[in-house]
């Protein structure tokens, strides 16, 4: 089975979105989950991306509650974070760049999320649905190899 994917770009990060076409692999009712939240309830969580770690490296989440995941890079390389399969297992709410300045995707669908050198950083707003425990890795050069991997726990 093969994947289009459609980049684009935000002040500071990198979004790619599969084709609709797809939708079956991803949460279908999102849109529902995404609005019966309590996004006054969000916790927000914030991972730093560096030579060549996350920092934290392990996440644990809550089925059912909102979040915004704040990806920013510390370090003097660009970075990936990449979790194909645990974000095929969230209801996505939108994915944004800080104010005053960059913007917003509101998309059903997203693959890796990439945040550029010298303090790149993406908010990721979602509520995981399906439990499991989701790999997560930076898919630049050998940087997974040196040690950006780690893993993303939805109990």
């Amino acid at each position: 089975m093969r994947k289009s994917l459609f980049p684009v770009v935000l002040s500071g990060a990198l979004l790619a979105a599969p084709v609709a076409a797809f939708a079956a692999d991803y949460v279908t009712n999102a849109g529902d989950i995404v609005k019966a939240a309590d996004w006054e309830k969000m916790e927000t969580v914030t991972v730093e991306l560096d030579e060549h770690s996350f920092a934290p490296q392990d996440l644990k989440l809550k089925a059912g509650q909102p979040y915004k995941l704040v990806i920013k890079n510390v370090g003097e390389k660009d970075h990936y974070y990449t979790a194909a399969e645990f974000f095929k297992a969230v209801a996505w709410r939108k994915a944004q760049t800080p104010r005053p300045s960059g913007g917003e995707i509101k998309a059903p669908y997203f693959t890796a999320v990439e945040a550029y050198k010298d303090g790149g950083v993406v908010e990721l707003f979602f509520v995981p649905v399906n439990k499991g425990t989701f790999e997560v890795v930076c898919t630049i050069e050998d940087h997974k190899e040196q040690g950006m991997k780690g893993t993303i726990t939805v109990d």
